[in-house]
């Protein structure tokens, strides 16, 4: 039965799977009972009665009455719906996992809203079948079930409410790459239902999200600018210059920089001149150099500016877009253009801001004890 069952599952027609999903191990046994049931709920719409097969037997007659009385009770019906309710969501279940393998939205939502239905019939057949009436005992007690269960499952009632508010607008897909910031959440989206989502985050590890969360709290989809629907992925990196090394440039200098192939593709002859800052000439290197990388966008922005003097030293920011927007191709990229720009400092004779360490200290102390002894000799 479970090897007809994965065959059947692995079919590519819809109505195939759904009976591969109603024999699956575990579950075929209710899918039994339950077609049990229904045919007997069919047999009670005829009057079998005065069949001569009936009449023929004491004993046939006697099972025909037991299932009359049962058929006519209010619990048969109950417990008829309730089967029916557990094996529709025991199969769109299963239909989810298949479908989220295949990247099927449509048929996920559909499994979703189906379970939804089901759900709802059979809160309706219930009261249908009790028959509650105000004046009744049975009013008082499911009023007061009925509160506790909203308590209880509010999360759940949250979570449809955030999966229909996520598929009508098409906020998120299978394979979607999205940050929830909150929960330190960063991967890829691998299964979505009514209640939960399921991330495979980039440090091998899953997350197992309520829905609901999507919806309250803030997360972020970068599944458009990974397909490269957008103009790249943003770069935001400041680099802090140290101050002492700022200076007016002098003629030997401008020839040495006019010497580099580097500096004089991206900067024109008017720009060099002497007596101008050595950090204003970088920065409009690195701009016009990030204007002609063939990795970097020009829209919807790009940006080398400094920012407000640190004690540290003075910031200059680059902001702009890398138009890779995988993560290997992204980190490529933005590595080579910090390494580039580290490199073109020393050309125009500046240097980053560091905090100095012992092993600066120390070697400052050996070159000045050195520096002494050179005197006293």
């Amino acid at each position: 039965m479970n090897r007809l069952s994965k065959k059947w599952l692995s079919s590519d027609s819809g109505f195939t799977q759904v009976l591969g999903a109603m024999i699956l191990k575990g579950r075929w046994g209710l899918t039994l009972l339950l077609l049990v049931m229904v045919a007997l709920s069919l047999l009670s719409l005829h009057n079998w009665q005065n069949a001569a097969f009936l009449s023929a037997s004491s004993c046939l007659t006697s099972i025909y009455g037991f299932i009359s009385t049962a058929l006519r009770s209010s619990w048969y019906w109950l417990v008829l719906l309730t089967l029916l309710m557990f094996l529709v969501i025991g199969v769109c279940n299963t239909m989810t996992n298949i479908y989220s393998l295949r990247k099927n939205e449509t048929g996920i939502t559909w499994c979703q809203i189906m379970i939804l239905i089901f759900v709802g019939i059979w809160l309706i057949g219930l009261l249908c079948i009790i028959k509650i009436q105000k004046e009744s005992g049975y009013f008082i007690i499911f009023g007061v079930l009925g509160t506790l269960m909203t308590w209880i499952f509010q999360d759940t009632i949250k979570g449809v409410v955030a999966f229909v508010h996520l598929r009508l607008n098409h906020l998120l897909y299978i394979d979607d790459w999205i940050q929830v910031p909150k929960l330190n959440v960063d991967g890829e989206v691998k299964r979505i239902t009514l209640t939960t989502v399921t991330i495979y985050n980039w440090d091998t590890t899953t997350s197992s999200i309520p829905t609901s969360v999507l919806h309250n709290d803030h997360f972020i989809n970068l599944q458009r600018m990974t397909s490269g629907k957008t103009y790249g992925r943003q770069m935001l990196k400041t680099f802090i210059l140290d101050t002492g090394g700022f200076h007016p440039l002098t003629a030997e200098e401008i020839e040495s920089l006019k010497q580099k192939k580097e500096v004089k593709a991206y900067l024109l002859d008017e720009d060099f001149k002497v007596g101008e800052l050595n950090a204003h000439l970088f920065r409009l290197y690195v701009f016009h150099w990030l204007m002609n990388h063939p990795y970097v966008s020009q829209e919807p922005r790009l940006v080398v500016r400094w920012l407000e003097q640190k004690e540290t030293g003075l910031p200059l920011q680059i902001y702009g877009f890398i138009m890779e927007g995988g993560v290997l191709a992204y980190e490529w990229q933005q590595s080579q253009i910090i390494e580039h720009i580290v490199e073109a400092l020393d050309w125009f004779g500046l240097q980053l801001y560091q905090r100095p360490s012992s092993h600066d200290v120390s070697n400052l102390t050996e070159k000045v004890l050195m520096s002494r002894k050179e005197e006293t000799l």
